[in-house]
């Protein structure tokens, strides 16, 4: 299915402003551009959607764990300076990032939600509001499905269709686009598509588990018997059987037989084959087990480990998508560099009281952290007097051990 139109621009999604520009201007050529359909169903097609996907707990969990993890982890935009780096609290886009990005999404909720569309559809679009000055003003999120994407003349563009509000034409400088594993670097995979298969086997043995025990579980046994029996007297054999009160003895006659048959689910690896599922999911969105209380593997000395590849290997690899982005659409040219947008990690990288007592006790004695910033780290206020840096009386700096000696040759005296 294809879609062709003529693409017109206009404010206030605009990021530059040209001086001859006019409404008539705003046209792109006399050939019409044609965008494809992925965004409609983003390359479902008729594998598994989304919302049967998440109806599997394990693709539930790893979603929302994903989510709600980026969206708590603390946001700003810091500013290059001679000394170091401040946060830029005078910047216009600093509000966006930090409290508000529009007028009906708090910071938590907008980042909860771009997280779920990367994650689930492998694309997350964002429409960048600007005043006339081309200045962002709003980040207002588009659902993956209202979206369509092409490549025209080394530029991408973005159709917007079905979302009442936004629909229109837009340029790559008014799109922040977030993707995920691409085969084309235009858009990312859905990995809800490209893994159905394995999403499908854990929806089916979470099916068959309930099933099976909605059925009471596995046959206990069957009743066998050699000879003909009419309608008759098959009914009155049924009476009797059942007439037997639960946990009764029943007493067979006639012929009967009882055979106990049925194979038990941990026999039939419906346990196995369950965590397994669970696994797959682990690996699709690079989730640790554990997370995602699969514990078959996990033990006390490794957990923490876990945490920490998580944050390294699967966040890490989110938040600079983010970053990068964000960089590249919300700031001009003249800004890039020394200005940065930055996810804090730190707080999820932090070991326990003991590692981290440590850790800063060996920083302060070696001289490279202050005790007004160890106060800082742990989020307590600064104390007059804590910021000198400490050293071993017996260490010296090199090179100026003469002067150290000197210096209290003179104090003797």
């Amino acid at each position: 299915m294809e879609l062709n139109f003529n693409i017109k621009i206009g404010n206030p999604f605009k990021r530059s402003i040209v001086e001859d520009e006019t409404q008539k201007t705003n046209v792109v050529g006399d050939k019409n551009m044609t965008f494809d359909s992925m965004s409609f169903f983003n390359g479902i097609g008729s594998e598994i959607p989304l919302s049967t996907a998440m109806k599997f707990t394990a693709v539930f969990a790893a979603m929302r764990l994903r989510a709600e993890c980026v969206a708590s982890l603390p946001k700003t935009l810091t500013e290059r300076i001679e000394g170091g780096k401040i946060e830029a609290l005078n910047h216009p886009v600093y509000k966006l990032i930090k409290y508000r990005p529009n007028s009906y999404m708090n910071v938590f909720s907008y980042w909860e939600y771009i997280n779920s569309c990367l994650d689930g559809w492998g694309n997350a679009y964002v429409l960048i509001k600007r005043n006339s000055s081309a200045v962002p003003v709003e980040l207002l999120p588009i659902h993956p499905s209202y979206v369509y994407v092409t490549l025209s003349n080394g530029k991408k563009w973005f159709r917007i269709s079905g979302s009442k509000w936004y629909d229109g034409v837009y340029s790559d400088d008014d799109m922040l686009h977030f993707f995920s594993l691409s085969i084309d670097g235009i858009k990312g995979v859905n990995p809800i598509s490209y893994n159905s298969a394995a999403i499908k086997s854990g929806i089916s043995a979470t099916s068959f588990g309930n099933e099976f025990f909605e059925k009471g579980g596995n046959i206990k046994a069957v009743l066998e018997n050699d000879k003909a029996m009419g309608v008759a007297d098959f009914k009155l054999f049924q009476e009797k059987f059942n007439g037997n009160a639960n946990h009764e003895t029943a007493l067979l006659d006639g012929g009967w037989k009882y055979k106990p048959v049925g194979v038990a689910p941990e026999a039939a690896q419906m346990l196995q084959t369950r965590t397994f599922a669970l696994q797959d999911i682990a690996r699709i969105f690079n989730v640790p087990p554990h997370l995602l209380a699969e514990l078959s593997r996990a033990t006390f000395s490794n957990i923490e480990h876990q945490d920490i590849q998580f944050i390294k290997y699967s966040i890490r690899a989110t938040l600079k998508r983010y970053e990068v982005e964000l960089e590249n659409k919300l700031l001009f040219d003249k800004e890039l560099g020394r200005f940065e947008f930055k996810f804090n990690i730190d707080g999820f990288l932090r070991g326990d009281m003991k590692t981290r007592s440590a850790f800063y006790h060996n920083a302060i004695l070696d001289g490279w952290l202050n005790r007004n910033e160890v106060r800082e780290m742990e989020n307590r206020n600064s104390v007059d007097g804590l910021d000198e840096y400490l050293y071993p009386s017996n260490q010296n700096i090199t090179g100026k051990e003469e002067n150290v000696d000197s210096g209290k040759e003179k104090d003797n005296e």
